[in-house]
């Protein structure tokens, strides 16, 4: 009886210690879903010193190393006259070399792109897409431009190289006849197509974006030739021109193209697209983008312009990457040159403060070539980069590949060399997060910590995406509804993803020539005053009204003009980028944008 005594309370502290233990770990559990259901339990964890596991289904990452061997040479295709492209002085640009210094960049550089040091009159640059034909003097053959077919043209060059491409690669039928966008629940394919599924095909779609009733210019008329013979035909079908024609159903537009074949095709009809484009032409509306993300409640251009182009790379995957241009751009220079020239410099670029490097502007007037511009942004950065691996945010699970050494300055630049970038911008790139008057930066949806959410904008969304990146960003939207502006969202996505990131800087003027107090405002110290080393420390700048490619200028209309023989507004000098001699006018080698719009028959 005494022994049980004894024995009493210590089985009664034991029974003590087991509810105890049952209480806490109930809190405990409490706790934890109450915490997963707000999508935080990692952060509370951390705050705990501890790392949580992600439960979540990982996706398939991809190869720490992937360089794909070159093509092999191209092979000639016939342009818009019948004659082979390279053996027709009828169809040639015509590039000179003028005695004389070539004009230094206000920023960018010729010689780190290896854009040619060349002029071209306007019947030098677009004499074989038509400029000047309604002249005595043209001596080139003329063209039956309205009987053209570009699409057929761009095909039949496909077809003569199509040895020299893998099997994944296939032609773009005449999109009269195959349509292929659809409404969501219409979908011959799963609504979400993942990077691993497809080959390279080692082709480049070049999209020109253009809306229902858009009066194409005679200028218009000779970019979008241009682009097509330079691009497409000149690679032997590396490139392939699209035009995209957004609808306008916003405005009013009432036919519901996507519901049969006869609205898509009354919807053809009425977009207006020039009889030489018509096989190329692709329609969208918004109904379309609303079928597919209705989470993401606004469509427009401004927030959303890469909508459509993830959708071009879910219904058309046999293109690796897609250029986004502007009908208001302008290639001065040969334009398949040029961007084979952009893609080029990002392929051989190391991951390696890829990122840094195109948060700040090279302006050789003020730190000189890109390899002494470059040793400063690893000074800054004392080594390192910020961009190594997926850049960590919790509503995104990273398809990028692990670094190949976990501290980045153990690494010597060489991660990354002849692989193609994911995305390519065509202006410089700002940390959101910084001090700034980016009149986007509170606009940003579905991210836990919101507008401290880290995000990188490029302005203007004129870039390169890659089948890999458009299809994330598409998963993304369609499962999450999760959205940043237009000019943020690739590189954004490319750098949670860990995706490779290139800002091939090429050459940029300003009007105010020799205006240092200006650049200096621009440049704001450079790498060498940067104390993050990831962009100057104050993003503020002067307006870019004066620069040759920004989102904003004047100055491109000016200096096209004035080359195409056009009287200029009153109070505008004539642009001194421009060289004139022996009574003609020669431009530089250039990209210009944006260009404001004017009627064949407004002065």
């Amino acid at each position: 009886m005494n022994r049980l005594a004894l024995a009493h309370p210590k089985i009664r502290r034991l029974a003590f210690s087991r509810q105890a233990l049952f209480v806490g770990l109930a809190i405990c559990f409490v706790w934890f879903v109450t915490v997963s259901m707000r999508n935080d339990v990692s952060e509370h964890w951390s705050r705990l010193g501890l790392q949580l596991p992600d439960l979540r289904k990982q996706p398939q990452r991809m190869p720490t190393h992937n360089v794909l061997p070159p093509l092999a040479p191209r092979i000639p295709c016939y342009g818009p006259r019948g004659h082979l492209l390279g053996h027709s002085p009828d169809d040639d640009l015509v590039e000179k070399e003028i005695d004389g210094p070539y004009p230094i960049p206000f920023a960018g550089s010729f010689e780190a792109l290896g854009f040619d040091l060349t002029y071209m009159t306007a019947e030098n640059r677009y004499g074989p897409y038509g400029y000047g034909e309604d002249k005595e003097d043209y001596k080139r053959q003329k063209v039956d431009w309205a009987n053209l077919d570009w699409g057929k043209l761009q095909n039949e060059c496909f077809y003569r190289n199509r040895e020299r491409f893998p099997e994944a690669a296939e032609p773009l039928n005449d999109t009269r006849i195959e349509t292929r966008f659809t409404y969501r629940k219409n979908a011959p394919f799963s609504e979400i197509r993942h990077w691993h599924e497809f080959e390279p095909s080692r082709r480049t779609a070049i999209v020109v974006r253009v809306w229902k009733g858009y009066e194409y210019s005679s200028e218009d008329m000779y970019y979008i030739r241009s682009l097509i013979a330079e691009t497409s035909l000149k690679s032997g079908g590396e490139y392939q021109v699209i035009l995209l024609v957004d609808m306008k159903d916003y405005e009013g537009y009432k036919p519901e193209i996507f519901a049969s074949r006869e609205l898509y095709e009354q919807g053809l009809k009425d977009a207006g697209v020039p009889p030489e484009f018509a096989s190329i032409a692709i329609l969208w509306d918004n109904r379309l983008l609303d079928s597919w993300y209705p989470d993401v409640e606004e469509h427009r251009t401004m927030w959303q312009v890469f909508q459509p182009m993830q959708l071009l790379a879910l219904f058309y995957p046999e293109f690796d990457h897609w250029w986004q241009v502007e009908m208001d751009m302008r290639f001065m220079g040969d334009a398949g040159k040029m961007l084979d020239r952009l893609a080029l410099f990002a392929r051989e670029e190391p991951r390696k403060q890829a990122l840094e490097r195109a948060t700040f502007w090279h302006m050789i007037n003020e730190i000189g070539d890109y390899e002494e511009f470059s040793k400063q942004v690893d000074k800054a950065n004392n080594g390192g980069s910020l961009a190594w691996g997926p850049m960590r945010v919790r509503e995104i699970l990273p398809i990028g590949p692990e670094p190949p050494v976990s501290d980045p300055r153990n690494e010597t630049f060489h991660w990354g060399v002849g692989e193609e970038a994911d995305v390519i911008t065509t202006s410089y790139c700002n940390d959101a997060n910084k001090p700034n008057s980016w009149v986007f930066k509170e606009w940003i949806y579905g991210f836990k910590k919101g507008v401290q959410t880290p995000r990188y904008y490029c302005p203007p969304a004129i870039m390169r995406g890659s089948r890999t990146l458009l299809l994330a960003i598409h998963q993304a939207q369609v499962e999450q509804g999760i959205r940043v502006p237009s000019e943020a969202t690739l590189p954004s996505f490319a750098l949670w993803h860990g995706l490779k990131l290139s800002f091939p800087q090429h050459p940029v003027f300003h009007r105010d020539n020799g205006d240092d107090k200006m650049q200096d405002e621009w440049w704001r110290g450079g790498p060498q005053a940067s104390k993050s080393g990831n962009g100057p420390d104050n993003l503020d700048h002067p307006r870019g009204m004066g620069l040759t490619f920004w989102w904003e200028s004047d100055f491109p209309r000016q200096i096209f003009s004035a080359w195409t023989g056009r009287k200029l507004e009153e109070g505008v000098d004539f642009p001194w980028l421009l060289h004139q001699q022996d009574g003609q006018i020669f431009a530089p080698n250039i990209i210009m944008h944006p260009m404001k719009h004017i009627k064949d028959d407004q002065e």
